[in-house]
């Protein structure tokens, strides 16, 4: 049915790339995701008119508190570059990441698509660049610190910044998030050195904790979910999917990112939230907060929440306290999508971060206070034109069938694809929105039906959540 994914963002420091999409510059594309046809669906995720930026957040997670002689890596400036040209962030300010310890710190950068890649559905990078302002090390004198620079000989374990093979897409509007481990095994004090006390860099153990190879380069991911609400959906239609996740009661939303799946059992602040993994009976728990604002080019957007991942601390031997694994942002779909119909299915669909053909798919229904009244959930092939959808109730199980062992997935054609100026295409980067029909039911009864609005013989449009 589907691989689930999530992977910890945990720290990263600096970005180079090349690329974007092979077929990033057969059109241009112009504004307003999902306006292929000039109705239905649209996306929204800026007040301004120019097309957003895309975001990268790069976690820094390591120290709870210091000792004497623990290190702490500051970090600056993040560099990525492709072939639209270069993006960096020369005015950060610096950013302390203590070696030793769990500690959460977060840099952010934007990616344009106005002064550079106009046009352009998509930015790749495939290079990560580590590298550091300097390392300061931690005395018996409270606040005293002594500070080494960044090691630039080979003496000194360097040169750095040091390259290593990535994998990180930025979308307009998007926000990506990239995991990278580091700790205090990697770099240690070398007081043996002619030239004085230098750092030393140990690449065997970054490579250890990241891969950092041609054939497993560190990835990035989606991180910003947009979110469903299940309250107006029956209880026989999403039965245990709340229990199954580990909430005392049945969930209350569902979350989409294109990579990452994940539910919560609240809206508010401290709701519990489960990102689900390559595992069905394996997931990482956090906390949601509740919604606010965004602040973003042109204003700002409403109901945008946070969400944090948890997970144990290693240093407690109790395995009690937790320590944040990753963080993101979630928006309401009723703010990110406009022109939802309250009398027929609204299908959307959701590129990953490779940006092929495969794209997640949500198929729902709601009235006209956009309150959802079922939803399904599954997958789209924009090159053999097909998709397949499932019950929501069926989110965290992954089964295909029900309980008495009958197929359970509606199935369906993909017709005509349209970019956002309405022109026909065949390259799954460039589609903004297209025509479905279905053409599959389940025909048992032992399982709950879909909707009219998603009955046998059903032909519409879907859209894709992009800019």
């Amino acid at each position: 049915m589907r691989k689930w994914a999530f992977i910890y963002v945990v720290a990263a420091v600096a970005l180079i790339g090349c690329g974007g999409t092979g077929s990033s510059n057969k059109a241009v594309v112009g504004g307003g995701g999902g306006g292929g046809l000039k109705t239905g669906i649209s996306v929204k995720l800026t007040n301004s008119l120019a097309k957003p930026p895309g975001a990268i957040e790069v976690a820094y997670l390591t120290g709870q508190g210091r000792a004497p002689g623990d290190l702490t890596a500051v970090v600056k400036r993040l560099f990525f570059d492709d072939n639209y040209g270069v993006v960096t962030n020369p005015l950060a300010p610096e950013t302390d990441c203590p070696l030793v310890g769990f500690q959460n710190n977060i840099v952010h950068l934007d990616v344009s698509f106005t002064s550079q890649a106009v046009g352009a559905p998509s930015r790749q990078f495939t290079t990560f660049n580590l590298d550091f302002v300097r390392f300061d090390q931690q005395t018996s004198v409270p606040g005293s610190l002594i500070s080494y620079a960044e090691p630039s000989t080979a003496l000194e374990g360097g040169p750095f910044p040091k390259s290593y093979p990535a994998k990180l897409r930025v979308f307009p509007g998007r926000t990506t998030s990239l995991p990278v481990y580091i700790d205090d095994s990697m770099f240690t004090v070398d007081t043996t050195n002619p030239a004085g006390p230098a750092i030393n860099y140990n690449e065997s153990q970054f490579q250890l904790a990241n891969g950092a190879t041609a054939a497993s380069p560190i990835t990035g991911f989606l991180s910003d979910f947009v979110a469903f609400n299940l309250n107006g959906v029956s209880q026989a239609d999403k039965q245990t999917i709340g229990t199954q996740a580990g909430f005392a009661g049945p969930a209350d939303r569902i979350f989409f990112s294109g990579d990452v799946y994940a539910l919560s059992d609240g809206h508010g602040s401290g709701a519990n939230i489960a990102a689900l993994t390559l595992n069905p009976n394996l997931q990482i728990n956090g906390l949601l907060g509740a919604a606010g604002t965004l602040n973003g080019p042109g204003g700002t957007l409403p109901h945008a929440g946070t969400y944090s991942l948890l997970a144990t601390n290693p240093t407690d031997i109790f395995q009690q306290l937790k320590i944040v694994a990753g963080q993101g942002i979630w928006r309401e779909h009723s703010t990110v999508l406009s022109g939802l119909s309250s009398s027929k299915v609204n299908i959307v669909t959701f590129p990953s971060s490779n940006d092929d053909n495969l794209q997640e798919m949500v198929a729902f229904t709601q009235d006209a206070k956009n309150n959802i009244s079922s939803l399904y959930f599954g997958f789209a092939d924009l090159d053999s034109l097909s998709f397949n959808l499932y019950p929501v109730l069926d989110l965290v199980s992954g089964t295909t069938t029900d309980g008495s062992g009958n197929q359970n997935g509606i199935s369906g054609t993909l017709g005509t694809l349209y970019t956002a100026s309405a022109g026909v295409t065949s390259s799954p980067d460039l589609v903004r929105s297209g025509t479905f029909t279905v053409t599959s039911v389940p025909a048992t009864v032992a399982y709950p039906q879909p909707p009219a609005a998603l009955a046998k013989g059903t032909v519409g449009l879907f859209y894709v959540f992009r800019i």
